[in-house]
């Protein structure tokens, strides 16, 4: 195990412009490296963006891993081609072609499925994620159960390697409002209003409305949704378009989280605390049992078990923006962790919330505006046993500063 986790030092994520079918050429850093993962923008119209449909090969005729698809969500139009280096020397050279062929099979990939009315994304015919939403209807719950209504807010399931075993939590436990991988506030103002879409007690609700985009392939997995944030009222005061994808890596999954949320206002105020607002990752509640088996690694070092460590809205004392934050957790016997990756660009400060009972995440606040329309994007790396502190900042690395490409 320990060998496998470091084979996940860098995953690096590089852009550099292309030609369709041009040579492409990556420059290793000061270091050796392991499991890069290039993302290239192709400025030139490609026939086919069919994942299957491409090749990718060096001068000794060796064979990546490559899959392309258009754009991700903050990064514009046109089309990207993702490539997954198993190892990149320190200082080497590697120039590689790529032919979109439309009748290239990978022998493993990605597809997406519908149960129940709700998209599945499976890896090698095994689930990975589930996508929950479900039509909002506010009297499915009596009165004081509301934040356990399953119908007020859309969110992401994550499957462990098994397909079997689902990591995060639904509407169960001791806190039924706090579910899977998800996104939200508690405390919204806008035009003498207030809306709370993260407990939703009086109605306020966040409703799936449409998938925008979906693609699948040998590497990753990926769709973008319509999410609208409706008020106490029933009616519209902002609008989000959310994308996840989940790449398949040595010894992990790779979560990416990108988020644009827009208003017709002239202004909404986000704002919550550590707990009930921002970005989060929730494990199963049956792992609830398990609080004492629970710890946290930190850039400062692996924590104690079942020690939290947390930002106090009282006298506003406590960690803030951290780079990362892992989560290790005993679910069923078995050790995951999860490691919480933020990026520089997101509004700052992010005042930290840890849970011993599994819930891990950040929070800011911020003024929506017309104008000013909120991005944020947000990495998870999800794997079996315990990394090290090096392996979680490896992590970080790549996700903020990618070596340079000539």
């Amino acid at each position: 195990m320990k060998r496998l986790l470091l084979s996940l030092s860098t995953l690096l994520l590089i852009g550099v412009a292309a030609r369709a079918e041009a040579p492409i050429t990556i420059t290793g850093g000061k270091e050796d490296q392991k499991n890069v993962l290039v993302v290239v923008p192709i400025n030139e119209k490609v026939e086919t963006t069919s994942i299957s449909a491409v090749s990718l090969k060096d001068a000794d005729g060796k064979v990546f891993r490559a899959q392309l698809a258009p754009s991700r969500l903050l990064s514009g139009k046109g089309l990207e081609l993702h490539i997954l280096i198993p190892e990149l020397k320190a200082g080497q050279t590697l120039v590689l072609t790529p032919k979109f062929t439309p009748t290239l099979k990978p022998s493993a990939f990605f597809a997406w499925g519908v149960d129940e009315g709700m998209e599945v994304l499976s890896y090698n015919g095994l689930p990975v994620v589930r996508y929950f939403h479900k039509t909002f209807d506010p009297k499915q719950y009596e009165p004081k159960k509301e934040i356990a209504n399953p119908t007020t807010k859309p969110y992401h399931h994550l499957y462990a390697a098994d397909g079997k075993t689902i990591v995060t939590n639904s509407n169960q436990g001791q806190y039924p409002h706090h579910r899977g991988i998800y996104f939200g506030f508690n405390n919204i103002s806008y035009d003498g209003k207030k809306a709370d879409v993260w407990h939703c007690r009086a109605s306020e609700h966040t409703a799936h409305e449409k998938v925008l985009a979906a693609e699948a392939g040998a590497l990753f997995g990926r769709h973008t949704l319509q999410i609208a944030w409706n008020g106490q009222d029933g009616k519209n005061f902002a609008n989000e378009r959310r994308e996840l994808a989940v790449y398949d890596l040595p010894g992990g999954k790779l979560i990416e989280f990108q988020s644009e949320l827009t208003t017709p206002l002239e202004k909404v105020r986000l704002d919550g605390d550590p707990q009930h607002a921002g970005f989060h990752f929730r494990a199963n509640s049956a792992m609830e049992k398990n609080t004492k088996e629970t710890f946290f690694i930190r850039p400062d070092g692996k924590g104690e078990s079942g020690k939290e460590k947390n930002w106090v809205p009282k006298d506003k004392s406590g960690p803030v923006n951290l780079p990362w934050n892992a989560m290790s957790f005993m679910l069923e016997g078995k050790r995951y962790t999860v490691v919480y990756l933020d990026h520089p660009n997101n509004p700052k400060e992010a005042r930290q919330s840890e849970r011993a009972y599994g819930r891990i995440g950040t929070y800011f606040e911020y003024d929506l505006t017309k104008d000013k329309p909120l991005k944020i994007q947000y990495r998870l790396w999800f794997q079996e046993g315990e990394p090290t502190v090096e392996q979680c900042a490896a992590l970080s690395q790549a996700f903020v500063k990618p070596v340079a490409v000539k």
